[in-house]
């Protein structure tokens, strides 16, 4: 290194304006993409980008392009989300939707640069036909994305990287509509409108999305959204700015009563509801999420970027209890390039306001200050590149996050440091290496002590290294192996239930009606396994294949969660001819939350096939694309979570979409 670390700036979360697309949007974005075999899965930014990763992280990065997206035929971004690897989404049909994990532990996810709370119900509502790309940044490599630490909600203290997710951008004057009608009356109606004049871009979508659900089942949905996109690029600055207001509603899937309730008095098990639906009144009739985010970029020099953010959002959410939510973010990052080195620095101070959001139902304010440095030097004409990066990041408490009252005190400091080094050790093979430490002083607010005392710190060592083998454009493994040694990891225990008195390791809050855990802390030693590989082949063929394996020694940890993951998507191009196959095993976990405690029942253990197929032609000299569908084709109503009932897939879906361009 040519530079020692000593100190840290302020940090940014986020990404701002950049489109991952085999060709930038426009000459100030310096976006590329590595090609592994034909299909781009491994992103690779210019080094004088600001928001680039550094080499020895490129092969934990993994990128989920629009084409991806489309091959997919996702529902909603939940869909994509849980096909990277190492990832884990589990559906409750309640006021929090959906649980995930990546290796084990939580992430943030950023939307052009807005750092997304409470993304569970957000993710649920943003249109897939809006998104340019996502890209997943594991773990130690999000050094200089955002804080590594929780903010505004989550379980756990540690962060496990970031998901940056980027919407479409104009190139070109352009425009459509995206139609679509499928099973349970789910239809679409998507209408955009785009153009780039000069220096100048925009782009304006209007979406319609809603179904009835199974019936029964109490599964029904609607978002209605407006998105604007639009930038200036110029030799003086770059700028963009994002708007999206959404109107939405969600009815809460009923539970399926699969295990009998224990009588603690008596010892006697009630089988009477077994079988029957767990009917509550836990819909939300309201979502309408509220997004702005600014960004502006300014090259100085060949050598000297500086940046600068701003991003705002705000969830009105309308249930049995007030959950409102608004966040705020500011960041200010430059990036020093040299010709083998680069330097960035950054800084970010970002807010998170609730009057009580599930499952605590306590007002939450807080505000959070980060800070990082990185340093990156390139030897032997860049065969071997070595990184070393230091990041800060500071809580503020406006209200407790334990009473939910004043309390204006600061946290302690969350301390995180990194080294790696990625050497080619010939043209098709690269070996990268990667090692972090944090220290952690902060509690997730779904998780409490058996007692009522306060959590320990937490501090993690983590450990990487990866193989990428560029042998042929229809053959490109890789693989990724990480250990991680937590102290003070926080751990499933067991307490007092408030509303039933009796001693269990998890309770149902009776106004939420949400899963609140009892946690104490232990050393807790995670390992894992990601193994991939991708490439194009007898012509008209693609494929990404991947495998990933994760396990803890902790055995509650370990039972809850599943352990191997298998995905496949698998593609075929002829003519206007396509057809896309997606084959996902998640295995199983057997550990129930309800009645928390006292019977053990068995959850994933499930596979799941989607096909669709579809023709690109001409209608009136018009571009068009006509696709059908078909999800679930097992028709398993397989389960992921256990709360009060299991909450099931409806099974087999069909539709049709059709997609028509104006110009």
């Amino acid at each position: 290194m040519k530079r020692l670390l000593v100190g840290a700036l302020l940090c940014i979360s986020g990404i701002p304006a950049l489109v991952y697309a085999e060709e930038p949007v426009d000459k100030g974005e310096n976006v590329q993409l590595e090609k592994v075999g034909v299909k781009a899965t491994r992103f690779d930014e210019s080094p004088k980008s600001p928001y680039t990763v550094a080499e020895s992280s490129k092969l934990q990065t993994e990128v989920w392009t629009r084409e991806d997206i489309d091959a997919l035929q996702p529902e909603t971004l939940w869909d994509v989300i849980q096909q990277a690897a190492g990832m884990e989404v589990t559906y409750q049909g309640r006021q929090h939707m959906y649980f995930s994990n990546a290796r084990g532990g939580s992430y943030g996810i950023i939307l052009d640069g807005i750092y997304l709370s409470q993304t569970d119900r957000l993710l649920a509502s943003i249109p897939a036909d809006a998104i340019e790309s996502m890209t997943v940044v594991r773990d130690a490599t999000a050094l200089t994305i955002g804080p590594l630490t929780n903010f505004g909600s989550g379980a756990g203290s540690s962060n496990q990287g970031f998901i940056v997710i980027k919407t479409k951008r104009a190139s070109k004057l352009e425009g459509g509509l995206i139609a679509g009608y499928g099973s349970f009356n789910t239809h679409k109606e998507d209408l955009s409108l785009g153009h780039k004049i000069g220096d100048f871009d925009f782009r304006l979508t209007v979406d319609n999305n809603r179904s009835d659900g199974r019936d029964g089942w109490n599964m029904a949905y609607r978002n209605n959204s407006v998105m604007f996109r639009g930038g200036y690029t110029g030799s003086l600055f770059n700028a963009d700015l994002t708007l999206y207001k959404g109107w939405g509603m969600r009815e809460m899937e009923w539970g399926y009563i699969a295990i009998p309730t224990l009588n603690t008095k008596t010892g006697v098990y009630d089988w009477s509801k077994v079988g029957t639906l767990s009917e509550s009144n836990f819909n939300l009739y309201k979502i309408d999420p509220s997004l702005i985010a600014f960004n502006l970029e300014i090259p100085w020099s060949t050598t000297q970027t500086s940046s600068f953010q701003y991003a705002y959002n705000y969830l009105d959410v309308t249930t049995t209890s007030p959950q409102d939510s608004e966040g705020q973010n500011i960041s200010l990052r430059h990036v020093m390039t040299f010709v083998d080195n680069t330097m960035r620095v950054g800084g970010q101070y970002l807010t998170y306001m609730s009057p009580g959001q599930a499952p605590t139902n306590q007002y939450t304010h807080e505000g959070m200050s980060g800070m990082y440095l990185t340093d990156e030097h390139r030897f032997f004409n860049n065969k071997l590149t070595v990184d070393a990066g230091i990041r800060m990041d500071k809580k503020y408490y406006f209200m407790s996050p334990v009473t939910g009252k004043q309390m204006g005190q600061w946290a302690g400091e969350t301390l995180n440091y990194t080294v790696g080094a990625s050497f080619k050790l010939t043209p098709e093979l690269t070996l990268t290496g990667r090692y972090a430490y944090s220290e952690n002083p902060n509690a997730g607010e779904y998780q409490i002590s058996t007692t009522g005392s306060a959590l320990p710190d937490e501090s993690r060592s983590r450990f990487e290294v990866g193989l990428l083998a560029a042998i042929d454009p229809a053959f490109n493994p890789w693989t990724t192996l990480y250990y991680y040694d937590t102290k003070n990891q926080k751990v499933s225990a067991k307490g007092t239930d408030p509303y039933g008195n009796t001693n269990v390791s998890a309770y149902i809050d009776s106004v939420t009606g949400n899963e609140i855990d009892f946690v104490t802390t232990s050393d807790v030693i995670t390992r894992g396994a990601e193994v991939g590989t991708s490439g194009d082949f007898l012509k008209h063929f693609n494929y990404r294949l991947q495998y990933s394996y994760v396990m803890t020694n902790n055995g509650s940890s370990n039972a809850s969660m599943s352990h191997q993951f298998v995905s496949l998507l698998l593609g075929y191009r002829y003519g206007g001819f396509f057809t896309n196959v997606n084959y996902r095993y998640v295995g199983p976990k057997s550990l129930s939350t309800s009645p928390v405690g006292q019977i053990y029942y068995e959850l994933g253990n499930y596979s799941r096939v989607d096909v669709n197929a579809g023709y690109k032609t001409k209608i009136f000299d018009r571009d068009a694309k006509i696709t059908v569908y078909g999800k679930n084709l097992g028709d398993e109503n397989y389960s992921t979570r256990y709360v009060t009932g299991l909450y099931r897939d409806p099974g087999i879906q069909a539709g049709f979409e059709v997609a028509y361009s104006f110009f």
